[in-house]
């Protein structure tokens, strides 16, 4: 069986309740997994970026860009089959200031 490519979606919404749900969903009920997954604040106040590795055929990562483009919070979608990095782990600082 041959490997289907990944595709990196980066994606930005309005941070609002259901959000993320909805959007991991379109790949769910498609039956692809969501391989990596990342969601971080914008540097504008109320927009968030969720950025989702998926391992699709590029007909469905197009197919998927419109179904995202589609949903009300989306403001906008880019495709890329590039690599992209990915921090390997999340440190919390708990040092209390002086």
């Amino acid at each position: 069986m041959e490997e289907l490519p990944t595709f990196t979606f980066s994606i930005l919404v309005e941070n609002r309740f259901g959000v993320l749900f909805n959007i991991t969903g379109l790949f769910s009920s498609r039956g692809y997994n969501i391989e990596r997954l990342m969601v971080v604040p914008d540097s504008q106040p109320g927009l968030s970026c969720i950025t989702m590795v998926a391992r699709c055929s590029p007909a469905l990562a197009a197919q998927i860009v419109k179904q995202l483009l589609k949903q009300i919070d989306v403001i906008s979608v880019d495709m890329t089959d590039k690599e992209t990095s990915w921090p390997t782990s999340i440190t919390k600082n708990t040092a209390t200031p002086a």
